[in-house]
């Protein structure tokens, strides 16, 4: 910015200003070649008075005065307007672009983007005039507001030769850019929120128990949003589109939004809300905020005080196994077919077991078992990624050992056994030693089976 002269910003402001006022000399020319086609001598008359002055006016210091005292007379450079709230609020704006910005947030804001172009509003006759001068480039991308608001040294003199008048002129654009917090002023027609000071503020008699919040519209922020949603009519977003469906060629990715809906501001003239507003042609974007639909899990969940998976819940989830052997034990069949029952009911309840095993693995993260309260040998099967992390060692050893495949097939069988007995209270015939013995075989094999298949779960 340092290497920005004199010369540069007054070759942009006469650029801009060119532009802006050569525009009012055409349409006189325009309007007296109308006025000659039809004969009118008067309206030809009155329109060669209101060239000759136009011509005169083609010279920097008048452009700039004549811009400062008839152009930006009453306009506001904002990034927050009440007019976005109710068209006819004037003078309740923020320019948040010179406000101090948090250090962390969480959500996203106006704070969020790194550049937050600003808006101008209040006079819809000159707001169009205002932003484009004030947008103007003056070298390097850096625009005359951004002079403004860093106060470059050599901005007085680009705005005129006369010392005096280079001073008044750059007051008014100050005055237009930066906010006045000493005598904040609020409309009836704007929405106000009285939030409480503290947590005892509503029980309290004594004054200054609440401050008044006044919500504005998020001009800048808006048009950034619109922006980025309108990129989805780019031709490279439809060109990544329309390729999805074509194959044998690399496909790109491209972004689409669903459910949007459109909040209309300033009606026919969204001018009269800001410039930012009729750049949108009034619309503005608004994304789903529903709140989520949650589903819920099939598989059991483990608290923080569980003593162990081997619970209800569990035989809940495989309940299926435990019918057909609850079945099978209120009606036995001949030996061969009991012991095949028993087997498929074991083998269905091990297939589930070992699916919840697997979700609880890929599911929550590493070192999730660290504050529970399960055994070990429960954590060390269903969070086996924690012996990969720093401070680990210990359990890393005991995952390697290998001891906790006794203990699971232990409580595998106990699990079982103590179901049955629930079940049947009289009926310990069917849950003896050698049953005990047989559900650790089951799940012994069932573990061996499943390194075999390099699953994973072991």
């Amino acid at each position: 910015m340092n290497n920005i002269s004199c010369q540069d910003i007054r070759k942009g402001m006469t650029h801009s200003l060119a532009t802006m006022y050569s525009s009012d000399y055409a349409n006189e020319l325009l309007n007296l070649e109308k006025a000659i086609s039809s004969n009118d001598s008067a309206a030809i008359k009155q329109i060669n008075i209101k060239i000759q002055e136009l011509s005169k006016h083609f010279e920097f210091e008048t452009w700039i005065e004549n811009f400062i005292t008839q152009k930006l007379e009453g306009v506001a450079v904002v990034t927050h307007s009440a007019k976005g709230i109710h068209s006819a609020i004037r003078n309740c704006n923020i320019n948040y672009n010179l406000q101090a910005k948090p250090d962390n947030y969480q959500f996203v804001s106006s704070a969020t983007p790194n550049i937050l172009p600003f808006d101008c509003t209040n006079n819809a006759a000159r707001v169009g005039s205002v932003y484009a001068f004030l947008n103007q480039i003056v070298k390097d991308d850096i625009t005359v507001s951004q002079l403004i608001i860093d106060n470059h040294p050599e901005i007085l003199r680009a705005l005129s030769d006369d010392n005096e008048m280079a001073n008044h002129y750059l007051q008014c654009l100050e005055k237009a850019i930066f906010d006045d917090f000493q005598k904040p002023n609020a409309s009836q027609l704007n929405k106000q929120i009285f939030w409480p000071n503290s947590d005892g503020s509503y029980l309290s008699h004594s004054e200054h128990n609440y401050r008044l919040l006044i919500p504005l519209h998020p001009n800048s922020l808006c048009y950034l949003v619109y922006e980025k949603i309108q990129r989805r009519y780019s031709q490279e977003n439809k060109k990544a589109r329309e390729l999805r469906k074509t194959k044998d060629v690399e496909h790109q990715s491209y972004f689409s939004f669903k459910d949007l809906a459109i909040l209309k501001l300033g009606g026919t003239k969204p001018l009269n809300v800001s410039k930012l507003v009729q750049s949108q042609n009034g619309k503005n974007y608004l994304l789903p905020s529903m709140p989520p639909k949650f589903t819920k899990s099939r598989y059991p969940s483990i608290s923080i005080s569980q003593k162990t998976i081997f619970n209800n819940a569990l035989q809940y989830f495989c309940r299926f196994g435990f019918r057909l052997l609850f079945d099978m034990v209120v009606e036995p069949k001949n030996v061969v077919e009991e012991r095949n029952n028993r087997k498929e009911a074991i083998s269905i309840i091990l297939t589930l077991l070992l699916k919840f095993a697997r979700h609880i693995q890929i599911t929550l993260p590493a070192g999730w078992s660290r504050d529970y309260s399960l055994p070990m040998s429960q954590k060390l099967w269903l969070d086996p990624n924690r012996a990969e992390l720093e401070g680990e060692e210990s359990f890393k050893l005991q995952y390697e050992f290998g001891k906790w495949l006794v203990e699971l097939e232990l409580d595998f069988a106990s699990w079982i056994q103590n179901a049955l007995k629930e079940k049947f209270k009289n009926a310990n015939k069917h849950f003896s030693d050698a049953e005990y013995r047989e559900w650790r075989r089951e799940f012994c094999a069932v573990v061996k089976a499943s390194k075999r298949n390099k699953e994973g779960i072991f």
